[in-house]
């Protein structure tokens, strides 16, 4: 009968070894040399087993000589209820095809029979319908019990460094006939068998948060292949995994010095290098609009790379859920990801987030199970995911077409019904048409219009990922098979090239990995023939992410750290909002985050602007003294500060004439900060940085402003180019604009930044600065809306000096300047002049001050209401 438990396939077990835990701290065989050889001598009371005493001190212990057979596993597991037919041609072969869980309840029983007490303990195990133990829920490791267990990784490589000569003392591609052999063909002169080479054997170690770690090299590598330092295969080794060259050999003693971590908190500590910044990625896929998600093998935590240039590097998402194969939406706002992993069984669920540091928004497909996902929009633009309900080894024709492929909805943050699509689990990729979808898996299976087929001639491939630019390419790795070496016309080895083959199966391409690394976890990259890959090193660790042009096969490093997995990145697309002639990188870009063009709070004020254009009522413009003195909640009517740092009034006439008034239609008012203190500025030099180096303002005025009428989904661009952090929307966004400062006093003596004695050229800026708001003001008579004029207040403090306010200005010109503007608002009826001010002689108290030019946020809700009162009188 079957014995099938759903399970989580994660479980908490206890790393086993101070020296080594598989997450970037100092690796066992990197110290080996330096320290004394230890005493290697037969064990007189375990047959099979050699006594080793490391530097002649007490914390000895014991190792197999040999990798355990099929006969001694089968010996002492038919006794036992969790016993599974073993999958051997040869009883006195290493056992293979076994799971770190299985190993595990065998050492247990094989510490039972003679008489020892059990190093694993557990709560509950599960197990697959073929007997397999595939998970032990509660799994710990008892390092002070003296029984029989898997070796630490030091203590396997202490052994193994004594007479390592893998030419000479192992089963290799040389001499195998790529096939498992007897153990003991070659023994090492300590007495040891096949600790390189033959079968590939299980330690106690996590490499990473989930991957076990494994030592000593296989029977299908060549013995330069192998090195005392590798940890991991080709193909990530989890506690489920079962392959055919995985065995493992057991180990006696107690543990020392064990630190009791579980493989969740194995790594305290764990750096992330950017190798390629947002203008190294603009250059390479076409706009800094793309992101890359991948996962933290060192802690299983999702992680993401934002190019657009807001974000100083890796963001890791912090939660308790593995994270496996995530996809990047089509909009780049959501990843979808799934708990179970790519070659094999286990429990999976599928998880979709928001792709932000909070990670929220996060829901579960309600199926039984559910691996790979991927997100698919039909042609009439509809979101759904793609999933599988197995992504196993694909080998096997009957099992392969018995799973599933499924599609579900997804919208508004929510699954509807999944439905199947077609027997078979195509997890690597499903075509818009849903007519074509491809598996990689051990073997390259492909389905179009309804027929199933394996490529590649047979040979083992994996990996595989099916193109998403209609051309419907596949894009694999392979184990240096004969048709990748015949159509590459080199001799490589496992995953050295990355593989294309075009629709009809047909090779096109083979990119040769770079100098000391091989390839891994290969993905396209929704854009024209770009993919992206993990680089795994000598050692077997993914040391790096890397983008990979497959027409003139450059590879690119992204960023580099411990144990980087399953990339993958989003660009957007060049139709984004289904308009193709708009400038995705022009188009809306205030703030230019990659060179530092334009002014940021600036840009965050022009998506408010261009969100709600066609409510705002009233809209405040002007300098710091605006963006901090202003509260439109306080305004009956709609409306929007648009004051920023480095604003003034050329930035305020720049800004009305070309977007408020023209786009703006219901506008009723606008206030416009007048600070004769900042009068002086000039045009050049102010302008040029708000609106002079952003792309943002130059495509628009290319456009003329858009007066004729905004383009379809313009402002999709505007909302995509301009993002909010959690800080906007704190800062700006929830109170319209205003930025709002605590309470502290006005100063009794004020700051002047300049002095009052204005240079020749500051008096023309100045009269200039006066000149062109009166032309404003004439300008706009018949245009239905009225012209506020205010003057924010600053310290009473100024007027014990010469000085207006902060940056100067004599107060005897500015209040020439202040009886000028009263005067125009007697001419021209639509302005109104509003002085808070006073020239000091307000009515702002200490607490409603910042400092001694900014109102805090009890100042701007004085100001504001004072304002409002005064926009119902006008009303009436």
């Amino acid at each position: 009968m079957k014995r099938w438990f759903a399970c989580f396939l994660l479980c908490v077990a206890l790393a086993s070894c101070s020296d080594s835990h598989g997450d970037g701290r100092k690796n066992p065989a990197e110290s080996a040399d330096s320290e004394s050889a230890p005493v290697i001598v037969l064990d007189s009371l375990r047959e099979g087993m050699m006594r080793i005493i490391p530097n002649g001190a007490s914390s000895a212990y014991s190792l197999g000589i040999h990798e355990v057979t099929c006969a001694e596993f089968d010996k002492i597991a038919k006794d036992e209820d969790w016993y599974f037919i073993l999958d051997c041609t040869n009883d006195k072969l290493p056992v293979t095809n076994v799971s770190y869980y299985d190993v595990v309840l065998f050492a247990n029983a094989y510490s039972k029979l003679f008489g020892y007490d059990s190093v694993y303990a557990y709560h509950r195990p599960f197990f697959n319908a073929k007997g397999h133990c595939i998970n032990l829920e509660g799994l710990e490791i008892r390092a002070d019990v003296e029984g029989f267990r898997l070796p630490t990784e030091a203590e396997w490589v202490m052994a193994a460094s004594q007479s390592w000569n893998p030419e000479k003392y192992s089963w290799n591609s040389t001499n195998s006939n790529f096939e498992l052999h007897e153990p003991c063909a070659f023994p090492d002169s300590i007495g040891f068998c096949d600790l390189a080479g033959n079968a590939l054997e299980l330690t106690n170690d996590w490499f990473g948060s989930l991957e076990k770690v494994v030592k000593g090299g296989t029977m299908v590598q060549a013995p330069s292949e192998m090195n005392l330092n590798t940890r991991g295969d080709v193909y990530p080794v989890i506690p489920s995994t079962l392959s055919g060259y995985i065995g493992f050999r057991l180990a006696f003693g107690k543990i020392p010095e064990a630190t009791g971590l579980d493989e969740r908190n194995g790594a305290a500590t764990n750096y992330m290098k950017m190798k390629a910044f947002s203008s190294d990625v603009r250059e390479k896929v076409g706009t800094y609009h793309a992101k890359l998600a991948f996962r933290n093998n060192v802690t299983g935590n999702l992680v993401y790379i934002d190019y657009d240039g807001r974000s100083s590097g890796a963001i890791e998402i912090f939660d308790t859920l593995q994270v496996f194969h995530p996809d990047i939406s089509p909009d780049g706002s959501k990843v979808a990801f799934c708990t179970g992993i790519e070659g094999v069984d286990g429990p999976s669920s599928v998880y979709v987030r928001n792709l932000d540091a909070n990670g929220g928004g996060l829901v579960k497909l309600d199926v039984e199970k559910a691996v790979i996902p991927r997100w698919h929009v039909s042609e009439g633009g509809d979101t759904s995911i793609v999933f599988v309900d197995d992504a196993s080894d694909n080998s096997d024709d009957a099992e392969f077409l018995a799973r599933g492929t499924w599609i579900v909805p997804f919208s508004n943050g929510k699954f509807g019904q999944a439905k199947k699509l077609m027997d078979g689990a195509y997890h690597s990729g499903v075509s818009q048409s849903l007519n074509r979808a491809v598996s990689g898996a051990r073997r390259l299976r492909v389905h179009v219009n309804g027929k199933d087929d394996v490529w590649y001639n047979g040979e083992q491939a994996c990996n595989a990922s099916l193109s998403k630019d209609g051309l419907n390419q596949t894009l694999f790795l392979d184990f240096g098979g004969s048709t990748g070496r015949a159509f590459a016309s080199d001799k490589y080895g496992v995953h050295e090239r990355l593989l294309v083959a075009d629709s009809s199966g047909k090779m096109v391409r083979a990119i040769p990995a770079t100098k000391d690394f091989s390839f891994d976890h290969s993905e396209w990259v929704n854009r024209d023939n770009l993919a992206v890959v993990s680089l795994v090193n000598v050692q077997g660790e993914h040391a790096k992410l890397a983008l990979v042009n497959v027409l003139d096969s450059s590879v690119t490093e992204l960023v580099e750290g411990g144990d980087l997995w399953h990339p993958n990145m989003w660009v957007m697309p060049k139709n984004t909002f289904g308009n193709k002639d708009l400038d995705l990188d022009s188009a809306g870009l205030y703030w230019d985050p990659i060179y530092q063009g334009g002014e940021r709070s600036a840009s965050l004020k022009m998506r408010m602007f261009w969100d709600e254009r066609d409510s705002l009522e009233v809209i405040a413009v002007g300098t710091s003294r605006t963006e901090r003195g202003f509260d439109p909640t306080q305004i009956s009517k709609s409306a929007l500060n648009f004051g920023y740092v480095g604003g003034n009034i050329w930035a305020a006439l720049y800004l009305m004439d070309n977007y408020f008034i023209p786009h703006a239609k219901n506008l009723k008012y606008l206030i416009v900060e007048i600070s004769y203190d900042l009068m002086h500025n000039s045009k050049a030099s102010r302008m040029q940085f708000a609106f002079g180096q952003a792309p943002g303002y130059f495509y628009d005025r290319n456009h003329n402003f858009w007066r004729d009428g905004l383009p379809q989904s313009f402002v999709r661009f505007v909302d995509a180019n301009v993002c909010y952090t959690g800080a906007d929307s704190l800062n700006y966004v929830n109170m319209r604009g205003l930025l709002m400062l605590e309470p502290n006093c006005w100063s009794d003596e004020p700051e002047i930044k300049y002095d009052t004695v204005m240079q020749t050229s500051w008096q023309k800026n100045y009269d200039n600065s006066v000149d062109s708001l009166t032309a404003f003001i004439d300008s706009t008579q018949n245009k239905g809306f009225k012209i506020i004029g205010l003057v924010y207040p600053q310290s009473p403090g100024y007027a014990n000096t010469g000085s207006f306010g902060r940056h100067g200005t004599k107060r005897s010109q500015a209040l020439k300047t202040a009886a000028y503007f009263d005067s125009l608002a007697q001419v021209y009826p639509h302005f109104i002049m509003v002085d808070e001010n006073k020239f000091g002689m307000h009515d702002y108290t200490d607490d409603m001050a910042n400092d001694c030019d900014h109102l805090s946020f009890v100042g701007a809700k004085h100001l504001s209401s004072r304002l409002d009162s005064l926009i119902k009188t006008l009303e009436k």
